[in-house]
């Protein structure tokens, strides 16, 4: 079964999700939490991990479906 990864991006204006291994169409929001709360939302209802990129690129916050401790 393929990885359910869940990508918090930025992206030229707002922050983007991008989804691997679920059938879902990006998604853009003006500001990172909004983006970040959607994420969650959706990693749980998936079961996906959630994935948080900085500007530059490396990964903030990783975290898999169901770890409370690194939730934001």
């Amino acid at each position: 079964m393929q990885s359910r990864i869940i990508r918090v991006l930025p992206a030229e204006h707002g922050w983007t999700l991008e989804f691997s291994g679920l059938d879902i169409r990006p998604q853009r929001f003006l500001t990172m939490e909004a983006a970040i709360a959607a994420g969650w939302d959706v990693a749980r209802r998936h079961k996906a991990e959630l994935h948080i990129h900085r500007h530059d690129g490396d990964v903030h916050l990783r975290s898999a479906f169901g770890d409370k401790q690194q939730e934001p």
